[in-house]
């Protein structure tokens, strides 16, 4: 699909993980407190949407869709979220390689996650 990407892009690492407990209580309510738990981490680069791509995505009502490109990696799946920095991203779609090649790219279409208070 992506082949000869740059790999001096690949500057972000970034964290795949999913909400889990942290161990931890609301001292409110009692119930456990969940967060995101890091499971493994990649090197990263962000893709470039094109005028197409953006209002595709924006028809499907993901808003400030952000593209990510790793390596060929079949363990991640939308299952996980990605955490780059301070900011959290839930998986939109995955887009894999074939993978028959060493310079395998897939693309992570996601969105920042908003936390809603109140």
């Amino acid at each position: 699909m992506v082949k000869n990407l740059n790999v001096a892009r690949m500057r972000y690492r970034l964290e795949f993980g999913i909400d889990e407990s942290t161990g931890k209580k609301n001292p409110n309510t009692g119930k456990a407190i969940k967060g995101f738990n890091p499971h493994f981490t990649r090197y990263a680069g962000l893709w470039t949407l094109n005028a197409n791509q953006a209002i595709t995505l924006a028809g499907a009502n993901i808003k400030e869709a952000v593209v990510f490109f790793i390596r060929h990696d079949l363990q991640i799946t939308s299952n996980y979220k990605i955490r780059k920095g301070d900011e959290i991203f839930i998986i939109d779609n995955i887009s894999y390689d074939d993978g028959l090649s060493t310079d395998g790219f897939d693309l992570i279409t996601c969105h920042r996650e908003v936390v809603k208070h109140g």
